[in-house]
């Protein structure tokens, strides 16, 4: 590590809490990898891949990285964004009309009846999908009326349709929260992975090869 200018003291450090989480059974077992200046710096294993079976975790061991795939689209909408489209204010209707008229949901104090709808202050914008303040929510991550709408989670949506599907569903739905109010996980980077794909005219696995 110090071949790079890291600290061999501070790797300790991050030894010392993974060894931790795994004795206090809070995961089996990781991979620790860190690199800087092009160099790989560390990269050590930790615990067990298959703890009931005794089998000790490897480097080349596979993870799925579930969420992580956000970053990966927000750095291709990023990239996009330098060439000048999207601009962060745009409107995600330019790119699915039918987004132009979202409602958003008035619940009762139990959460379990929706009460009304209003209009959305203002349209749901590219921005809105990077930072989780759209109000397009996850269904796995609550327990009011409204979650129990959406699909649980992007592994879910996908199972459930396509991409031409599941914005036409979205669209359908209320939000939750009027756009830019609240931060809340959910479809946002789904939907802006769906704005690559308008924007390159390519399906968002072919971008990411290709750029």
């Amino acid at each position: 590590p110090e071949d790079v200018g890291l600290s061999p003291e501070r790797v300790a450090r991050i030894r010392t809490v993974l060894e931790a989480d795994i004795t206090a059974d809070k995961m089996p077992g990781g991979v620790l990898a860190i690199a800087r200046r092009g160099k790989l710096a560390v990269l050590e294993t930790y615990g067990f891949r298959d703890k009931a079976g005794g089998v000790a975790m490897t480097a080349d061991s596979r993870f799925n990285i579930a969420s992580m795939t956000k970053a990966v689209t927000s750095v291709a909408a990023l990239q996009l964004y330098e060439q000048g489209r999207p601009l962060m204010d745009e409107p995600v209707a330019k790119y699915f009309p039918k987004f132009a008229d979202m409602k958003v949901a008035q619940l009762d104090a139990k959460g379990e009846t929706i009460t009304g709808t209003v209009p959305a202050g203002r349209k749901i914008t590219v921005q809105d999908l990077f930072r989780h303040t759209s109000g397009l929510i996850y269904g796995g991550r609550g327990s009011s009326v409204v979650h129990k709408q959406y699909p649980a989670g992007s592994s879910a949506a996908a199972l459930e349709s396509g991409g031409a599907e599941f914005m036409d569903k979205l669209a359908t739905l209320p939000l939750l929260h009027q756009p830019g109010t609240v931060w809340d996980y959910g479809f946002g980077l789904d939907v802006l992975g769906l704005v690559i794909e308008k924007i390159s005219g390519q399906s968002l696995g072919q971008y990411l090869q290709a750029n």
